[in-house]
């Protein structure tokens, strides 16, 4: 079972996280709280994404909207490395033959070479 925190428990986690803070945190979009029986709870993700956000707030002093965005870009790039990874895992099941023509048309397609 997942662990769930309510706001209250959330804001005790996250360290550098206040009420206002979330508040500007939850217009952004940069988390988005579940909706259970219970209430609003927020998930062990929820509380990097914050502390992430609150960290670049504080070293950067970067607005929630500019957060949102680069916390999205490092999203997409988390994405792109899995797909990433299961490409290769698909590669590596090929045989030598294949493997290495993929060498070669991913080497010409990057580098514009054989």
């Amino acid at each position: 079972m997942t662990r769930t925190l309510t706001e209250e428990q959330l804001i005790a986690t996250v360290t550098r996280l206040t009420s206002n803070r979330l508040t500007e945190y939850l217009a952004a979009e940069i988390v988005i709280p579940e909706q259970t029986e219970q209430g609003l709870v927020y998930h062990t993700l929820d509380v990097a994404r914050l502390e992430l956000a609150c960290e670049l707030h504080d070293q950067y002093q970067m607005e929630a909207d500019a957060l949102s965005m680069m916390i999205s870009l490092i999203d997409q790039m988390h994405g792109l490395r899995a797909e990433l990874r299961e490409v290769l895992n698909a590669v590596d099941t090929q045989p030598e033959p294949v493997r290495q023509t993929l060498i070669e048309v991913i080497g010409t397609a990057r580098f514009g070479r054989k």
